[in-house]
């Protein structure tokens, strides 16, 4: 039938566009169909079609700009009370009617679709899809489907892609996420393959009326969707069209095939992953076959193309599914390959039986030189028993290995949906915690309600134990197996949960932190922190992550404290990975830095030089501390640093604490020091004074003469004070100390949360004073 439809062909530089309009949206969809066959060559040109009012589109273009986007708000099959629609938007209007503030590109003119996710008294949120026009049959080679996303708020539950057949009630799932972008767009991409028919849905999924986070703000957006030749997702393959952008090496024993189906049903699976989930009856794997003229510890080995460096602050994680059935099964190990000094280490390893069934995988992949990755399998003993794999898929950011057990026996990650991979609490006897972190899973508690890994009621995390009698202070230790240290330095990447309910008390949960432990020349523990966050940070699972520096052997230590006896609440963690990279820390509120200290554990390095041994620096007791003080960071009675002076001969006291030497910042950038104090006693002059001096290597004797130091802040006190906040600026040109002096004859002050941040900053409290000396 010939199809008639009036445009207007408009050439813009390079680019092409086809303009349609009319009352009917299926002469736009007629269009579409008439021109499927020139699809290829439209989207390389980005022929694209200008909406307006439209409801469908024509093919693929580059990016949502403003009336111009490439899927479309069909309602096919559902009612418009159960599906939301996207909106099309740009950074601009990010305030008033939500969305990210920019778009891919960092321009706040740019557009994107988007959907706003929370709910309110009178509305609950609904679920909002956007469905392609129809695409043909994939071919073997299939289709990658290209796209940047952004997920930020409360609300925002999850972004999912699926393909649906014509006239089909079920869609396939071909990606999908849960994870929050932080502020951040990432791109992603996925593969598919579909012998009939199709479209393409995106759908964003807002928290469900139940959960108590659906009234809060939150948004999905998503840019620049495209769909491309199956060849352009790099590193992909479901391998129905061949071996992708994976070949067999030329110095193994055997070559990996290609197959549908095992011809023997005791040494392979019957069908590909992909259609052994479905109807379908298309799929293919590629497979090392354990028969004749195979021999025991044969081995064939699939490598990847080359890949170039990863991200060290989001390198990806590599998913795929594999088959390892019969009583002859060997290993299969997935290895990454240095392609400039060819040295190789294995990243994930599994042996022997695991069962008739495909079983998913996943390992983060990271190295600072180019690589390639190589899958090898070897033949088992009674050689009954071939190795499969299928569906290799890359996706963006670090993930826990899975499954556990195909860990290398000192990585350190851990999903702790199966055991806890090697983490283990101290022994009673070595008297290093109080309390353990037990392996929980989320249906046995009020809150959290799912764990990270599955987002499900019937998901595993590490939390902190909470008995009913519980003190200040108590603490426990979640210890890493043994690692060894190297020249390369390590990232700690794991998700974190501190929450507790919000009351009008002062916060007093308590604190995660992360520790490297080592043991020095004497055997005694050395304890370096890398990470550490204190009481409410929020109501879901965020990630976190931290470079890990040691040159011997070494543990990874988390550390969960209890701020107070009534503490309630959650400390949790989970979905631990370690791996190669040189990462930044993040959320930047838990990098540790020299001289921060919250004085629950000593005094972090802060070292007292008064010689006189009634009136000095000290940590606070449950036998000596100021009366009626109590902690800033938790509210319990310990938990800071002093000193109270009283002489009868009206004589000041003077009296100093030193910090560790403070390293300068890489860009010679200040510091702000900030901590909180308060003061107490009848001398009016009781002084509270901070100066900045070079790094000193003798710190044993009482510094008498601070002439040649910088007097940066100093306080008197006129009544005695409640805590107080304070932060002065830092210069950092060079390695330096803080001096902290107080003086008094009958007085004194307190003092806690120390802390260093990057940048300058204002002097608080407004009246403090700083005098420079000269």
């Amino acid at each position: 039938m010939l199809i008639s439809v009036k445009f207007k062909l408009l050439l813009y530089a390079d680019n092409s566009a086809l303009l349609v309009s009319g009352k009917d949206p299926q002469d736009i969809t007629n269009v579409s169909l008439a021109l499927e066959p020139y699809s290829k060559w439209s989207v390389d040109n980005r022929l694209s079609l200008h909406l307006g009012k439209a409801k469908a589109i024509l093919s693929g273009m580059k990016s949502y700009e403003t009336n111009e986007i490439n899927i479309n708000n069909v309602f096919r099959g559902a009612s418009a009370k159960s599906i939301a629609s996207w909106t099309l938007s740009t950074g601009t209007n990010a305030l008033w009617v939500g969305g990210p503030l920019n778009d891919t590109t960092g321009d706040n003119r740019g557009g994107y679709a988007f959907h706003e996710t929370s709910s309110t008294p009178g509305r609950q949120a609904q679920p909002a899809v956007m469905e392609s026009n129809m695409q043909t049959p994939t071919g073997a080679d299939g289709k990658c489907l290209k796209f940047w996303y952004s997920m930020n708020g409360l609300s925002a539950s999850q972004l999912r892609v699926k393909v649906k057949g014509v006239d089909a009630t079920e869609m396939t799932t071909i990606w999908e996420t849960r994870d929050q972008t932080r502020g951040d767009w990432k791109e992603a991409q996925a593969l598919y393959t579909f012998n009939g028919n199709h479209t393409l849905v995106v759908e964003a999924v807002p928290a469900s009326g139940v959960d108590p986070f659906h009234i809060f703000r939150g948004h999905v957006a998503v840019d620049d969707l495209g769909v491309r030749p199956g060849l352009e997702c790099i590193g992909l393959c479901s391998f129905e069209g061949g071996m992708c952008d994976w070949n067999n090496a030329r110095t193994d024993d055997f070559d990996w095939k290609l197959g549908r189906g095992t011809q023997n049903p005791i040494t392979g699976p019957p069908r590909d992953h992909s259609s052994s989930q479905g109807d379908s009856l298309g799929g293919a794997y590629v497979y090392a076959d354990s028969g004749f003229p195979r021999r025991p510890d044969d081995i064939a080995r699939l490598e990847s193309i080359e890949f170039q460096e990863t991200d060290p602050n989001n390198p990806p994680c590599m998913r795929f599914y594999t088959f390892m059935s019969g009583r002859g099964v060997g290993t299969l190990r997935v290895i990454l390959q240095d392609v400039v000094s060819r040295r190789e280490r294995v990243l994930w390893g599994l042996a022997g039986n695991q069962g008739s069934q495909w079983i998913m995988a996943q390992l983060p992949l990271s190295s600072n030189t180019p690589f390639k990755v190589v899958f090898e399998a070897s033949i088992g003993k009674p050689r009954l028993g071939d190795i499969a794999i299928d569906d290799i898929t890359i996706i963006s950011g670090p993930c826990a290995t899975l499954p556990a057990v195909a860990s290398p026996p000192t990585s350190g990650d851990c999903t702790f949906e199966e055991d806890s991979c090697g983490w283990i609490n101290p022994k009673i006897r070595q008297r290093l915690d109080d309390l353990d972190f037990l392996r929980v899973k989320a249906s046995e508690f009020v809150f959290p309600t799912t764990d990270h890994s599955t987002g499900s009621q019937q998901g595993f995390y590490m939390a902190l134990e909470s008995p009913d009698r519980k003190y200040e202070g108590d603490r426990a230790w979640l210890l890493s197996p043994v690692m060894k240290g190297q020249r390369q330095i390590k990232c700690l990447s794991f998700w974190y949960l501190l929450f507790e309910p919000l009351t009008e008390a002062e916060p007093n949960l308590g604190s995660l932190s992360a520790f490297l432990l080592r043991e020095d020349d004497q055997s005694s523990i050395v304890l370096t922190p890398i990470w550490a966050l204190q009481n409410f940070q929020g109501l879901t699972w965020y990630f976190g992550q931290a470079p890990l520096r040691a040159d011997g052997d070494f543990k990874v230590v988390f550390e969960g404290v209890w701020g107070a006896a009534n503490s309630s609440g959650t400390i949790a963690i989970d979905d631990v990975s370690i791996f190669e990279g040189n990462c930044p820390t993040i959320p930047d509120a838990a990098v540790v830095r020299a001289g921060d200290c919250t004085f629950t554990r000593g005094s972090c390095g802060w070292r007292n030089l008064t010689s006189d041994p009634d009136f000095n620096w000290s940590n606070a007791s449950p036998i000596r501390r100021p009366i009626n003080m109590r902690d800033h960071t938790y509210g319990s009675p310990v938990g800071y640093i002093y000193f109270d002076v009283f002489n009868l001969n009206s004589r000041s006291q003077r009296l100093q604490l030193v910090s560790p030497v403070m390293e300068p910042a890489a860009d010679r950038s200040p510091f702000c020091f900030t901590f909180w104090f308060a003061g107490f006693g009848a001398d009016n002059n009781t002084t509270l004074k901070l100066f900045q001096r070079p790094a000193q290597e003798d710190n044993n004797q009482l510094i008498n003469d601070l002439t040649d130091d910088i007097l940066i802040w100093s306080y008197k006190l006129q009544r005695t004070i409640d805590w107080q906040f304070a932060q002065v600026a830092l210069v950092s040109g060079t390695r330096f100390q803080i001096v902290i002096e107080g003086s008094s004859y009958n007085g004194g002050y307190t003092m806690d949360d120390f802390k260093v941040y990057s940048g300058a900053c204002a002097r608080r409290p407004r009246d403090a004073a700083a005098i420079a000396r000269t």
